[in-house]
């Protein structure tokens, strides 16, 4: 009975974490005031908010104070229970197995929660308006979001979400620990899908200053989050990472910069 309970737990979290991510792009890219919403007219009621539009901002000030308490909200939760030592001490409490969809879960809740009760700011700052202009960055935008969804999978997307280990408890076996490997984007940037949340982030048509607030605190957080979680890696790879970190860049690729095991062939990681 148990088994079966975290199982439909790790299941029902996932969803949510689903339905939330497609609303996530929708808030970042403000899709209900494009031609997109002339195209789905329901998206206007089903995104009512965005990153730019559809919410009285209030006093300046309070809206200021409030995007950046949501976001060091967010942060905070992502890089107190992404430590290992939390982790330690969360498993100790719960099932093992439902460790990493209790994380997504209020991973999950907080991202709504931000989105709920942000605060869109005027005035605009840029408004790119040229057909050619507005194509390149829309893609962007794409390319950035494609990469975070490419990424998840390189590096074990049911491992990374919590399915892999309450499918695993769910029928008695022990799920693995994530292997040493490079794949794809991972042989010329240690951290591609934080690199696609920043190029969708920052790679918008329209930009406001509520906008370039979010993108710039959540760029802080990635950037914060990186030193962090790199420092947990070194712990648990070791010298593999070592090596790994002084071959490939960060967050920028570098032409001549690519992974190579001690044998001289290119090879791939799971963060």
């Amino acid at each position: 009975m148990q088994k079966g309970l975290i199982l439909l737990f790790g299941i029902v979290t996932y969803l949510f974490f689903f339905v939330a991510f497609l609303y996530f792009i929708a808030f970042v890219g403000n899709l209900q005031t494009t031609a997109l919403a002339d195209a789905w007219p329901a998206l206007v009621e089903l995104v009512p908010y965005s990153v730019s539009f559809g919410r009285e901002t209030g006093p300046p000030a309070l809206a200021v104070a409030i995007n950046l308490g949501l976001i060091a909200l967010f942060g905070a939760q992502h890089s107190i229970m992404a430590r290992s030592g939390f982790k330690s001490w969360l498993a100790s409490h719960l099932p093992r197995s439902a460790e990493r969809s209790v994380y997504v879960l209020l991973s999950t809740a907080l991202l709504v929660l931000l989105m709920w009760q942000w605060r869109p700011m005027g005035p605009v700052l840029w408004s790119v308006d040229a057909a050619v202009g507005q194509v390149v960055l829309w893609s962007l935008v794409a390319i950035g979001f494609a990469m975070v969804f490419v990424s998840t999978f390189l590096i074990d997307h049911f491992d990374l979400f919590g399915l892999k280990q309450v499918w695993s408890q769910f029928r008695g076996r022990e799920v693995q620990p994530p292997r040493f490997v490079t794949p794809l984007f991972y042989r010329v940037v240690r951290h591609p899908l934080y690199l696609g949340f920043l190029i969708a982030f920052w790679a918008a048509p329209t930009m406001t200053l509520g906008h370039l607030l979010f993108a710039a605190g959540m760029s802080a957080y990635i950037l914060v989050g990186v030193k962090l979680e790199e420092r947990d890696l070194v712990r648990y790879l070791g010298s593999d990472y070592e090596r790994y970190r002084e071959q490939v860049p960060q967050l920028v690729p570098v032409p001549g910069r690519a992974w190579r095991d001690r044998a001289g062939r290119q090879s791939a990681m799971a963060d």
